[in-house]
């Protein structure tokens, strides 16, 4: 858990700047590591979903479950903005 995790907006930052509070849940850890992958990823088109994370981890800061909840909540409404099943 040594790498570094991207700031709410950008650049790098030590992780342990950007942490979990000490007495995170494992879903806390967890929620980092799916954060940190994103963050890092280098695949091509996701510049706008890092800074919607980055922005959600800004809101939440040392409450990165709440912060990839947020997000996700986010994208759900943004892919599916009727907020109904989209499949028959």
């Amino acid at each position: 858990m040594g790498k570094s995790l991207a700031t709410p907006i950008r650049g790098l930052v030590d992780r342990t700047r950007y942490s979990a509070a000490p007495d995170a849940s494992p879903l806390a850890e967890q929620s980092l590591d799916i954060i940190s992958s994103i963050l890092e990823d280098t695949s091509p088109g996701l510049a706008e979903i890092k800074l919607r994370l980055r922005r959600c981890l800004a809101a939440y800061p040392r409450h990165p479950e709440l912060a990839l909840l947020a997000h996700l909540m986010e994208t759900s409404s943004l892919v599916n903005p009727m907020g109904g099943e989209t499949l028959p």
